[in-house]
């Protein structure tokens, strides 16, 4: 921990029991220097002097770091406030917590503070010093003149005066010290045309030359086009019948949300950029105690008001609904639009749901719909307004009106408030902390759909891109073009014009975040089997740190288990050019291995008789029994897919899930062989009935190799391959186009062996 926290530096071993001492964990994972600035400290939230969010200078922000989060960390928010400022917030356990960070070496930002001023004396300067230094600059740009803060501001550099003056000269110049140094050391705001000039001289430090003014401008468009393009509010749409109480709940989320947001903006039913027609035509307002006591319009009449009120949703979406969301605000909206859908008779409109669903098509769509249910005897005891069977038929209709890309949380409105508002807070940190963190850096590519992906790679930077492309090892031809197309687009940058996807999922983020160096990243891939991934950690140079299996189900652990189990107990049984990747770490649900530099394979499908070599040593180095007897250790899934070839030049063999010390005789050998065959057309049929038979080709050196090394003879592997098929054709359930045509080779070469 730095010098720089005196007043945060507790055993950080307990740092989650004290919000004080938050800091002292998260504050060094942001950059690779960090200085703590301001903050809650005791003495500044006794005095009411320090607000809710901590400042603190970065030397090489990480813009990955809250992938390192510890356990129950989360990230809900990422703010590009200033030039060269982010806000970060952070939640635990309904905690909230936000990190005011610049990384700003040049000085551009709204203060000017050159952060490596900071950072480079901060070593040999006291922290009160520093500390006082920066909220010179930064009270004097917000012209504050609170005095309170102006006395903490002097009691911190009186502590080292000298020190506090060379801070505020490093930071802000010579010139600014003379304007606002003795004042501030008497604790006393710069007021009038001190503090005037200050300003001007803060501002000329920051814009002292054209190249510096086109410099700002060029971060200033960067930063407003990110808000614009991505904004960061979050629009809920609070929805139900009557009586379920969303009206209790819209009203209270804001506060349930403290610290989340902004600012916010609630609205019901629409955003009232128009006053309501009732004033307009000069009719009565309706009785609202009474929905639906009106007698519906006719079709023609109908299109007026929903016309009139399309427009406000549309201009109102546009305007007042896009300004909340663009400044990070918290937008709620009851019933919305789409009560058009579900209450036609409340408006008194009688027009097709074909021509709601189309209009609704151009207004401003929620990002989370909060819809309440409840049983109507439930409903009826708060509001007697509508019968029982109306209210069935809204909350029937309500899972059906909302657009299909709208995400729909449908909670028990019967339970206690105090629950429905727990479920509903969560939802809403799980929206936001799944938009923050794809849109962390340069984020991933959610491939090959983004509502259903199954890889994610990093977009960027270059170097990640490239050695993400490891996680998938190419065994067709049609593949090794595409993989390595890829990997030239990569390395150029083109990545980052493909748009941003999901994050990998969050059971994989959380297993691997104890794990993560510095500036590093995760690609992902989701496996055959349910709840079950593969993982990389990248660095952001293509640096390749370890490999991981992740799995979140009972029975994808308890695989894991058997596989880390097999490989250390089988693999030391590998002889060269053979070898299992290394065990790093464990936890339950994860399993962290070495990572193997491999390179492509011209012909994955053929086994190489060294390869063949090796798998016969390895069953001979744990072969007992004989005859029908005669078991050894064998891979289990020896396929073209679990085989890299190394750099070195050996062999690497990975997914060791169903390995097995009982395995008969040329088990793996018939696996690869057959798996080839069926999956990818390669060898042929006629090719391994040559090599079984007559020792011909590729697949009968293999056999020989393997036969060799193992003790066997060569012409036992037919009848082994046989006995291979039949016991395992009829365990094959094939669910895709490639995968019936696999069986249906199977059974012919099974047939054309005699069997």
């Amino acid at each position: 921990m730095p010098s720089s926290l005196p007043e945060l530096n507790a055993d950080t071993s307990d740092v989650a029991e004290d919000p004080i001492d938050w800091p002292a964990r998260l504050i060094p994972l942001v950059g690779e220097r960090t200085l703590f600035l301001h903050g809650p400290s005791p003495e500044e939230a006794e005095a009411g002097l320090s607000g809710r969010d901590l400042d603190c200078a970065i030397d090489g922000l990480d813009p990955m770091w809250p992938l390192r989060l510890p356990e129950g960390w989360r990230l809900c928010q990422v703010l590009h406030y200033d030039l060269k400022g982010w806000y970060w917030v952070v939640e635990r356990q309904g905690e909230v917590l936000a990190l005011d960070t610049i990384d700003d070496p040049k000085g551009f930002g709204r203060d000017g503070i050159r952060t490596h001023a900071l950072l480079n004396g901060s070593g040999t300067r006291s922290p009160a010093a520093v500390r006082a230094a920066y909220l010179t600059v930064k009270r004097t740009r917000k012209s504050s003149l609170d005095e309170r803060e102006w006395q903490r501001i002097g009691s911190l550099a009186r502590q080292d005066s000298r020190a506090f003056l060379e801070a505020l000269n490093a930071v802000a110049g010579p010139h600014f010290v003379s304007l606002v140094g003795e004042t501030a050391l008497a604790g006393r705001p710069p007021v009038g045309p001190v503090a005037m000039r200050a300003t001007l001289v803060r501002d000329v430090r920051r814009f002292g030359s054209p190249a510096r003014v086109l410099a700002a401008l060029a971060l200033g468009w960067k930063r407003y086009a990110e808000r614009i393009w991505q904004p960061r509010g979050m629009f809920v749409l609070m929805a139900g019948p009557d009586g379920s109480g969303k009206s209790t709940l819209a009203e209270r989320l804001p506060d349930l949300c403290h610290g989340i947001f902004k600012r916010h903006h609630l609205s019901h039913w629409r955003p009232n950029v128009l006053p309501p027609l009732s004033s307009l035509v000069g009719s009565a307002p309706p009785d609202p105690s009474q929905p639906h006591g009106r007698t519906p319009r006719g079709f023609g009449a109908s299109l007026v008001p929903l016309a009139y009120y399309w427009l406000d949703f549309a201009v109102g979406g546009m305007t007042r609904d896009w300004k909340t969301l663009v400044r990070a605000g918290l937008l709620v909206q009851e019933r919305g639009w789409w009560d058009f859908g579900v209450d036609p008779r409340r408006y008194r409109v009688s027009v097709s749901p074909r021509l709601i669903r189309w209009l609704g098509s151009f207004v401003r769509q929620p990002q989370l719909a909060i819809v309440l249910e409840a049983p109507p005897e439930v409903l009826l005891s708060r509001k007697a307004e509508l019968d029982r069977a109306e209210l069935a038929r809204q909350m029937t209709a309500w899972r059906h009106v909302l657009p299909s890309r709208t995400r729909k949380v449908f909670v028990d409105a019967s339970r206690p408030f105090d629950e429905i508002a727990h479920v509903v807070r969560e939802r809403i940190l799980q929206e936001l902390e799944a938009r923050s963190v794809a849109r962390l850096g340069s984020g991933w590519l959610a491939l090959p759909n983004g509502h259903s992906p199954r890889w994610w790679l990093p977009r960027g930077p270059a170097g990640a891109a490239v050695g993400a492309l490891c996680i998938y090892q190419p065994v067709t031809l049609r593949g090794r073009a595409g993989w390595e197309a890829a990997r030239r687009a990569g390395s150029l940058g083109a990545f980052r014009m493909l748009p941003r996807g999901s994050a990998p999922p969050r059971e994989v983020r959380r297993a691997l975040a104890p794990h993560l160096p510095p500036r590093s990243t995760i690609v992902a891939s989701r496996s055959n089997h349910r709840g079950r991934y593969v993982a990389l950690i990248v660095g952001d140079r293509g640096r390749l740190h370890a490999m991981a299996k992740v799995a979140t189900g009972i029975a994808g652990r308890e695989a894991l288990a058997r596989e880390v189990a097999a490989i250390e107990r089988l693999g030391p049984l590998l002889s060269k050019p053979l070898s299992a990747p290394r065990v790093l770490a464990t936890a339950p649900g994860l399993a962290l291995l070495e990572v193997v530099r491999w390179r492509p394979r011209p012909r994955p499908w053929q086994l190489d008789e060294d390869l063949a070599a090796g798998l016969g040593a390895f069953f001979k180095a744990g072969r007992r029994g004989e005859g029908a007897d005669e078991v050894g250790p064998a891979h289990g899934d020896f396929a073209p897919w679990n085989v890299l070839r190394t750099i070195e030049g050996r062999w690497a063999l990975v997914d060791w899930e169903s390995a097995s010390d009982q395995a008969p005789p040329f088990h793996d050998l018939c696996h690869y062989i057959v798996q080839a065959h069926s999956l990818l057309g390669r060898p042929s049929r006629d090719a391994v009935l040559q090599g079984l038979r007559y020792g011909h080709g590729h697949v009968g050196r293999a056999i020989q190799a393997y036969a060799e090394e193992a003790d066997l003879h060569p012409a036992d592997c037919t009848r082994h391959m046989k006995n291979y098929l039949r016991a395992t054709n009829p365990t094959l359930r094939p669910n895709t186009a490639g995968e019936r045509r696999g069986l249906s080779r199977r059974r012919r070469l099974l047939e054309a062996l005699g069997g």
